[in-house]
């Protein structure tokens, strides 16, 4: 049983990257309000910060199977696999999900139904 989920990183990571979305989008403001007439270089640069946008929400997926939980970030070789017997710990928090392993602790945000199945899978 495979399933498929959207995250975002931790939150320093989340607020680092979307800080960098937006300059995009506070670029093309700018090129809008200091050229009053129309141009188009605002739209070339708001369709950048719509693709950015885009690509940073739709291409963070997460893969709930039976035995691992499978992460796909932004840059592919950010990828990582974390098995179920590695977990030692998991929590559904506020606003998303604590993982930790033998290495290492994952914060993650998540909705609130993926935590809860995330949890009930490795639980198990």
């Amino acid at each position: 049983m495979n399933k498929k989920y959207f995250y975002q990183p931790d939150i320093p990571i989340s607020i680092s990257c979307w800080s960098f979305t937006l300059m995009i989008l506070l670029f093309s403001l700018l090129l809008w309000l200091e050229i009053t007439v129309f141009q188009i270089w605002t739209v070339i640069t708001f369709i950048i910060f719509v693709l950015v946008a885009l690509i940073q929400v739709l291409l963070r997926k997460v893969e709930l199977s039976d035995t691992e939980l499978s992460f796909r970030a932004v840059i592919p070789f950010n990828n990582f696999k974390i098995k179920k017997v590695d977990i030692k710990k998991i929590e559904v928090r506020k606003y998303g999900l604590f993982i930790k392993t033998k290495y290492r602790d994952y914060r993650l945000i998540v909705s609130k139904r993926f935590a809860e199945n995330a949890y009930n899978n490795m639980v198990k």
